[in-house]
């Protein structure tokens, strides 16, 4: 039977996301709409929505518009640990899937000595080489992302020296590379690599990779895990034409997250959907209920109509608001880097939220890549062959 959920998009929507504490929060407004309401249909899971009126759209980046991360391989601290090995399939699906680059997460700090001159294994080098080549080979951009340098993120000028010289052998084994190969400066800075430290830590890093790949796509992300809410204090006078900046889209995270073993307990919160208001309210207890923030947010959740629901379009929006107003602020290009939902949430909340986050980064002209980790955001299953239904429909459909 259809179920309907009629959607009212309101000229003005003050309301912040609620997230965990450390977080900056701000009043952003939802889109302007050219409809009155925007539905959402659950015929075969299927979504029709009223395009907003952006002001300012993002500007293509050419070879990464549509992008399938491969999580949970190379960024692991060991090479298989996590469960997921890389397959030339990997690369032949994705391209055969319909996207048009790979975003290839690879934790160098995990195999390069820890002391001066910090030189990077070999053989590892070998298998990065070898997935620049799969990713080549099958026709798609790649996106080399330094990632899960943690100790950078407690220690940062501990590791200052270190993180800028394997920048430096990075830059200039691949300074030959074709341009659809792309650099991503550090993922998800976070913890004591305050903005104060990263700030000119980025500016250091782009300027030694400048010197051996004077025109190669450079990406780099805003603090606080790529928040958008930090992309703002984000210091762009180094950037230049061919820099770009990158956001990651986890928002609602009590329902992107839910369950999710990594996290800190009062993620347990089950059977969150999206969008919300639940039929039945979830109880708030336990860890959910002792932190300030996630009690808060269900109380929202459990309480709210859909218009101005913590779980809904407007929490989308005020992302992708945040990411437009860059845009039009500084004149320079954003990226969508990872966006998911785990698998604990219902495929049917799953296809919505992805579908929702995938077409306003469209209509924004953001190229994006969804997040595959092989495991509880499994997108591509290549024993088999088959994507992840709820996932893949939402992309492509």
């Amino acid at each position: 039977m259809k179920l309907l959920f009629l959607l009212f998009v309101v000229a003005l929507l003050v309301a912040s996301c609620i997230m965990p504490p450390g977080e900056k929060k701000e009043t952003v407004h939802a889109p302007d709409s050219s409809e009155s309401a925007n539905a959402i249909v659950d015929a075969q899971l299927n979504i029709t929505l009223s395009p907003p009126k952006v002001a300012v759209q993002n500007k293509e980046i050419p070879h990464f518009t549509k992008g399938l991360n491969l999580g949970n391989a190379l960024d692991a601290p060991a090479i298989g640990e996590w469960g997921v090995m890389l397959d030339e399939l990997h690369f032949k699906y994705a391209k055969e899937g319909g996207f048009d680059h790979v975003r290839f997460p690879v934790r160098f700090s995990a195999h390069a000595q820890s002391e001066a001159p910090y030189v990077i294994d070999e053989a590892f080098f070998k298998i990065v080489d070898w997935g620049l080549d799969e990713a080549e080979k099958n026709g798609l951009g790649v996106l080399l992302d330094v990632h899960h340098y943690e100790e950078l993120m407690k220690t940062p000028e501990q590791h200052k020296e270190r993180y800028l010289t394997l920048w430096k052998q990075i830059a200039e084994r691949y300074q030959n590379r074709p341009e659809t190969v792309a650099f991503e400066l550090l993922n998800e800075p976070c913890d004591q690599l305050k903005i104060e430290i990263l700030n000119p830590l980025m500016k250091e890093a782009h300027e030694l990779v400048r010197r051996s790949n004077p025109n190669r796509l450079l990406f780099v992300d805003s603090y606080f895990w790529a928040n958008t809410e930090w992309l703002d204090d984000m210091d762009v006078s180094f950037f230049d034409t061919n820099t770009i900046a990158t956001f990651h889209m986890y928002q609602p995270i009590l329902f992107t997250h839910q369950g999710a073993p990594w996290m800190d307990p009062e993620y347990r919160v089950a059977k969150v959907i999206f969008p919300g208001p639940p039929k039945t309210p979830v109880p708030i207890t336990g860890a959910a209920k002792a932190a300030e923030w996630a009690n808060e947010w269900l109380t929202q959740y459990n309480t709210l109509p859909a218009d101005t629901n913590p779980s809904g379009p407007k929490t989308i929006w005020e992302e992708f608001d945040r990411a437009t107003a860059f845009v039009k602020e500084t004149g320079h290009r954003v990226y969508l880097g990872e966006f998911g939902a785990i698998d604990y949430a219902d495929s049917r909340s799953r296809t919505i939220f992805l579908k929702m986050v995938r077409t306003e980064a469209e209509r924004r002209g953001i190229g994006w890549a969804i997040w595959d980790d092989g495991g509880k955001n499994k997108v591509l299953d290549i024993q088999s062959g088959t994507w992840t239904e709820a996932v893949y429909d939402a992309l492509f459909d």
